[in-house]
């Protein structure tokens, strides 16, 4: 019985403790989002060159398109792209039916043999002319250009500190309409930095400019937006 008396008044005397205890006032804080953007001129491209060829037998197109294809190779080696630049593509060989509406059934009339290689190209000054020289050798496809960056890093960088300052531009806007001060920093957290998105040409543009393989044909890179953001929390001074 004792112990339980001595248990009940400890218990009394703790509740009244936590009654007459001060209770910790909520710190004020004030939550903003910043993103910041950066426009880039790109500094490489990939391009897909391709080969397509037919012929009645199966073996002859194929070997029309490899033969295509090696010397495609050939003259990029020759302006200098390196051999790790240089990726097969598609290699496809499919035949070809007869259209003929007097024909019982279909027929197959031929092949198509159609081969690749994507290529990376790091020197853009020398685009326009690579592009002709391959058209020259023998490529009737090209499949478009995609303009990217080597090292997207530095550019993803500044993204990251516009989008602190813009964040720390809005804290200071908000806190000057609220009539408040702006504390100090608790927590930055990124909300997103997904790198950029390649620049791609238009297909059948780039086919309809190589038709005239005596010419550089003519790109125009234009530039690479990449974009970061932050959600940053202050502490609002009192």
């Amino acid at each position: 019985m004792r112990s339980y008396i001595a248990l009940s008044l400890l218990s009394a005397t703790l509740a009244v403790a936590a009654l007459s205890a001060p209770v910790a006032a909520q710190e004020r804080t004030i939550t903003v989002s910043g993103r910041g953007e950066i426009s880039v001129e790109p500094d490489m491209a990939t391009v897909i060159i391709g080969v397509q060829s037919e012929a009645e037998v199966a073996a002859s197109a194929l070997d029309d398109a490899s033969a295509a294809t090696a010397a495609i190779l050939a003259t990029l080696d020759g302006e200098g792209v390196l051999v790790e630049d240089i990726r097969s593509g598609a290699i496809r060989l499919n035949p070809r039916y007869s259209q003929s509406v007097l024909s019982s059934g279909t027929q197959i009339v031929g092949y198509q043999a159609i081969n690749s290689v994507e290529v990376e190209v790091r020197d853009l000054d020398r685009l326009g002319g690579l592009l002709a020289a391959v058209v020259g050798d023998g490529a009737n496809r090209l499949d478009g250009v995609q303009f990217g960056l080597q090292d997207p890093q530095a550019a993803t960088d500044e993204a990251r500190r516009r989008a602190v300052v813009e964040a720390a531009r809005l804290a200071a806007l908000y806190a000057s309409a609220a009539g408040i001060e702006v504390g100090d920093i608790l927590t930055l957290s990124e909300a997103g930095s997904g790198g950029y998105r390649p620049i791609m040409t238009d297909q059948r543009e780039m086919v309809m400019n190589s038709a005239s393989p005596q010419y550089d044909v003519p790109v125009s890179p234009g530039k690479i937006d990449l974009n970061a953001a932050v959600v940053i929390v202050y502490a609002i001074e009192e």
